[in-house]
């Protein structure tokens, strides 16, 4: 999210338990220690590393998507490599760490790392020095780590799929960020604050309002945003219509509403498999959901174990 966008952002955030969390981030700012946001897709992580990093003395924001490069590419990606260092390599690069300098380094989505990459990335953040492949010297790391990881991390440990000596390491101060099922106060505001970014006129009954607050957002802010995007490329407002063609009514989602006590698993089982039903595309059930391809086959296969 751009950083223009963030501090109008949080400063729409009236739940108890966004404040909560920016109190947490407002402490921890100028401490030159690692911190771990945690949390569901979508429920804003990376923009409270951002707000983060923008109220400590560590600059620039250096963001970093542990899912983004091929695990081959992403120990020469980060660290650099020298000339020489493998097929290809013509000249030194100096990786992207390095780019950082004194500020923050902010690795998302860190519980995507193998075992491997974990291994090294422990060594690195413990040390603040790497090297760069090809190199015969360490070289020095001043910037502060920032990382965010899933929110079933700890069961990962637990598994042995996330190593427990780098969760320690990188948990020093641990922030767990809500969903938005969980601060009910925040969606309203954030509605309004999404539309009046892309122009979308609000009109919205007390009933629209009902549903809208009982609705379980499973991709949490991003998808309340890619909702409030959706209405602004169809010219729409925000209104009666518009809350029921988000619920598909009558459909599924207000069925899931009205049935009275579900489990989180079950309600987001269902509301995936659904629009893979409805839309037979894993791309735009991603889009809709508000998360990446790669995070909805992993919530196919946990669905799936269960």
């Amino acid at each position: 999210m751009p950083s223009a966008t963030i501090f109008p952002l949080i400063s729409n955030l009236a739940d108890p338990a966004s404040l909560a969390v920016k109190a947490a981030v407002e402490r921890v700012a100028v401490l030159d220690t690692p911190v771990l946001l945690w949390g569901e897709t979508g429920s804003g992580k990376d923009f409270w590393a951002a707000a983060l990093a923008a109220a400590s003395p560590f600059q620039p924001l250096l963001n970093l998507g542990c899912g983004d490069v091929p695990e081959t590419l992403l120990e020469s990606e980060w660290f650099g490599y020298r000339k020489g260092a493998f097929s290809g390599a013509d000249r030194d690069a100096p990786g992207k760490w390095r780019q950082a300098g004194a500020g923050t380094i902010f690795l998302n989505q860190i519980d995507l790392l193998s075992l491997n990459m974990q291994a090294k990335l422990l060594r690195a953040i413990e040390r603040r020095m790497i090297f760069p492949l090809g190199a015969a010297t360490e070289v020095n790391i001043p910037a502060r780590f920032l990382f965010s990881a899933d929110a079933a991390i700890e069961d990962k440990v637990r598994q042995g799929a996330f190593r427990a000596d780098l969760y320690y390491r990188i948990s020093t101060v641990s922030i767990f960020i809500p969903p938005l099922r969980q601060r009910q106060g925040d969606i309203l505001p954030l509605l309004h604050f999404f539309c009046s970014r892309q122009g979308v006129a609000v009109a919205l009954s007390d009933e629209a309002r009902r549903l809208l607050l009982l609705y379980p957002w499973p991709g949490n802010i991003r998808e309340l945003e890619n909702f409030v995007s959706g209405l602004a490329v169809r010219g729409a407002a925000l209104d009666e219509n518009g809350v029921r063609a988000l619920l598909d009514r009558p459909g599924p989602i207000l069925d899931l509403i009205q049935a009275g006590e579900r489990t989180l698993a079950e309600v987001e089982a269902e509301y995936t498999a659904y629009l893979l039903r409805k839309y037979r595309n894993k791309s735009q059930v991603a889009r809709i959901l508000g998360i990446s391809r790669k995070s909805l086959y992993n919530k196919l296969k946990r669905h799936e174990s269960h």
